[in-house]
C-alpha cells in the first residue's frame, strides 16, 4: 500500500462512484453481489478506474472498491453512473436500499469535461436529494447543505430545477453550477474521492470486482422539463 504522501489520487474525466457509510468492505460487496473479487494495489486500482470510464471495450460490469476512508466504502465505476438514463432508476433504487441496510449512501458523477454533474443522497432507506444537472426533471427532495449554500449566494432562493431553463439566470447558473459539483457536494456529505488517499494505516485494501447486471427494462423514463419525474 502506498503511503499517503505517494499514493496517486482517484481521477477519471467521468468519474462514478458509490459511497457507503460502513468500514465493512465485505459486507457492502455482499450486499452489492459483487464477485471475481480481486486484491489490486492502490495504484493500479486508480489507473484501472481511469481506464473503465474511458475505455469502452473494459467490461461495463468492472468496478473498484476502496479501503474504507474517513468511515465510508467507496465503489468506482460507471456501473454507478447516475445521469445515464438507462440507469438511473436501478441504480438510485441501489443506493436507496443500501441506505437502508447501513444507513446513509450516496452516488456521485462528476465530469472534468464540463458534461454535467449529478448526486443522490440517501438515508435510512429515503432519498434526500437527488440532482442530475443534465436531467433537472428527475430531481427529487430539495438542495441542502453546500448546494443551497451555493445557490444563495447566486441568488437563486428556490429549487435549480424549478428555473426557466430559458432564463439568464438559469443559463449562467448551468455554465459554471456555481462551483457545486458532485466532488463539492461528496466532500461535505462523505468523500470525494478526487483529494482522499488511504490513511497511513488503512482497514483492508483496495478490490477490484465484477458487479451484475443491472435489471431492464427501464422503469423510469427521461420526460420533458416541467413534468414531474418518475420515482424510483
Amino acid at each position: 500500500m502506498a503511503t499517503p504522501g505517494s499514493a496517486p489520487l482517484i481521477r477519471a474525466c467521468w468519474l462514478s462512484w458509490l459511497a457507503v457509510a460502513t468500514v465493512d468492505q465485505a459486507e457492502v460487496a455482499k450486499a452489492l453481489g459483487l464477485t471475481d473479487i480481486r486484491e489490486i494495489t492502490w495504484a493500479d486500482g486508480v489507473e484501472l478506474i481511469n481506464e473503465v470510464a474511458h475505455d469502452e471495450e473494459e467490461p461495463f460490469s468492472v468496478v473498484v472498491v476502496t479501503p474504507p476512508m474517513r468511515g465510508w466504502t467507496l465503489v468506482v465505476g460507471p456501473y454507478f453512473g447516475l445521469p445515464c438514463p438507462q440507469q438511473t432508476a436501478q441504480v438510485s433504487e441501489l443506493c436507496q436500499e443500501l441506505s437502508a441496510r447501513f444507513g446513509k449512501a450516496q452516488l456521485f458523477f462528476h465530469s472534468e469535461q464540463n458534461d454535467g454533474e449529478a448526486w443522490l443522497i440517501a438515508e435510512r432507506g429515503r432519498i434526500i436529494r437527488r440532482w442530475i444537472s443534465e436531467y433537472p426533471q428527475l430531481a427529487l427532495g430539495g438542495p441542502f447543505g453546500v448546494e443551497r449554500r451555493l445557490l444563495d449566494a447566486y441568488g437563486i432562493t428556490g429549487r435549480p430545477e424549478d428555473l426557466d431553463p430559458n432564463s439568464d439566470l438559469a443559463g449562467d447558473w448551468s455554465a459554471t453550477w456555481g462551483d457545486c459539483w458532485a466532488t463539492t457536494v461528496a466532500a461535505e456529505s462523505s468523500v470525494d474521492p478526487t483529494t482522499a488517499t488511504p490513511g497511513p494505516d488503512p482497514i483492508g485494501i483496495m478490490r477490484v470486482a465484477v458487479a451484475p447486471t443491472l435489471s431492464a427494462p427501464l422503469s423510469e423514463p427521461i420526460q420533458a422539463p416541467g413534468r414531474p419525474a418518475a420515482l424510483p
